[in-house]
């Protein structure tokens, strides 16, 4: 009888890996084709910043030299005193597509909301918002791209992602932490808007209230991906505009990074992290008995649970080949589908930890300031 329950409880372990290496496969097939872009509405590209981190002006530049004829970008700082403030206005001051401005921090959110809703309201009369971090590096038709499935009326907003190219062992493992996320972006009733690579109509943005929520709360992208499905819109994911991202930090701070990610979804989207705990803690509770199992003589069902971890290098191989694919930069920039493969297994435990941290998180440093679970009102 055990037997059979261990059996089945490692053929439900393979099922599942199975499942998530068809859904990358699914995602290939949805964006195989090329996209037709025929939609170029007026737009702002707002772009919070907050210092001068690594590769910030070739950032900014790869921003502001879109092949888009009718756009414009607002930097937006806490103070004249940041050095982002500076920088910018010495770069852009003929620049009549680009202002430089600052915005006021707004008790209650964040400072990224703040310099958001400070943006917003220096826009003029544009008909699309695009929310982008300044440490993205997109190539010249991120926004295009971006931009393009807004023509269709039953999209409430369009989102990229971000994505870190392996230029040493550590970007490698960030990277791969990265990738197993993304594939969330192609399937409408799990994906969400990154704030780092968001596009929305001006008209959406204002009917459906996005500013006075966002005074409210912290995480701009969550809440604006609550309000957009609650309003029973879809998020549109644009893989074409996953755009290339800088990481300026040591192996600990990433461990933070990414504990800080899955604090976020414990406050906003409670059910999205309970079924995200389950999935990876569980995962990795199972590989480890899987192993056990095999020392214990139960060979057969502890190969199944231990065979996860293949499962896991076929998932991270296949994720690989089709984000690069059909994201828009040099192929030869991607790496080796094979190491990501090889370090596929060992995010997912990193993953794990990220997820079970998060439990204990009370409190989230952002930005140099410190912020607590939103409480709804």
């Amino acid at each position: 009888m055990i037997t059979i329950f261990l059996l089945a409880f490692g053929i439900i372990a393979v099922v599942t890996e199975l499942a998530y290496i068809l859904a990358w496969l699914l995602a290939w097939w949805r964006v195989r084709h090329d996209i037709n872009t025929s939609f170029f509405p007026t737009v702002c590209v707002i772009v919070p910043c907050k210092g001068v981190d690594k590769d910030f002006q070739s950032n900014v530049t790869a921003i502001c030299n879109q092949k888009y004829n009718d756009y414009t970008v607002i930097f937006v700082t806490d103070t004249e005193q940041d050095p982002a403030f500076k920088l910018l206005t010495k770069i852009y001051r003929n620049n009549h597509k680009v202002s430089v401005i600052t915005a006021p921090y707004i008790a209650g959110s964040s400072g990224k909301i703040s310099a958001l809703i400070g943006g917003i309201h220096a826009t003029g009369d544009v008909d699309v918002f695009v929310f982008a971090d300044a440490d993205i590096k997109p190539h010249d038709k991120w926004l295009t791209h971006l931009v393009d499935p807004l023509k269709d009326e039953r999209t409430g907003a369009a989102t990229g992602y971000r994505w870190y190219f392996p230029e040493n062992l550590q970007y490698l493992v960030v990277s791969a932490w990265n990738m197993l996320s993304t594939a969330s972006i192609f399937f409408h009733i799990v994906n969400y808007t990154w704030g780092g690579s968001t596009a929305i109509t001006r008209k959406i943005f204002e009917t459906l209230h996005i500013e006075e929520q966002w005074k409210q709360g912290f995480s701009d992208d969550l809440i604006l991906t609550e309000a957009v499905k609650k309003a029973g819109y879809k998020i549109q994911g644009v893989p074409q505009s996953i755009v290339e991202s800088t990481y300026d930090g040591d192996f600990r701070s990433f461990l933070r990074f990414g504990t800080r990610q899955y604090t976020w979804v414990r406050w906003y989207y409670p059910s999205s992290w309970i079924f995200s705990v389950i999935g990876f803690c569980g995962g990795k509770v199972i590989t480890i008995f899987g192993f056990l199992l095999i020392l214990l003589g139960w060979t057969l069902p502890g190969i199944l649970m231990a065979s996860t971890i293949v499962f896991e290098m076929i998932n991270g191989f296949v994720a690989h080949r089709m984000l690069r694919s059909v994201m828009m930069y040099p192929k030869q920039k991607f790496g080796s589908s094979l190491s990501y493969a090889l370090m596929t297994p060992v995010v997912f435990f990193i993953i794990a930890y990220n997820n079970l941290a998060s439990v204990f998180k009370k409190e989230i440093i952002w930005g140099g300031r410190a912020y607590r679970r939103p409480v709804k009102k």
